[in-house]
């Protein structure tokens, strides 16, 4: 009976910190709000904003009263894409 009880409290014992990495939450979003603000640093003054999964579509005018569409990444606020609408 020794000899199962070992081994196997062992291997609980190593694959605890997998287990608990796989249970944790995952990475943070910013809020709409902050979105907004993350936009609006960028010179944008947003009129409409639509989640797209990991970013967000932001559509707004700049200083100088151009439409501009903003795709920023959610986690990062990085802006992956900027493009001026015609």
């Amino acid at each position: 009976m020794k000899r199962i009880i070992l081994p196997t409290v062992l291997l609980v014992a190593a694959a605890t910190p997998f287990i608990a990495n796989a249970a944790a939450p995952a990475a943070k979003t910013m809020s709409l709000d902050a979105v907004e603000k993350r936009a609006a640093a960028l010179g944008v003054r947003a009129h409409e904003i639509e989640v797209k999964g990991a970013a967000v579509k932001v559509e707004g005018r700049d200083a100088q009263n151009r439409e501009v569409e903003l795709l920023i990444d959610r986690r990062t606020g990085e802006v992956l894409d900027r493009r001026f609408d015609d």
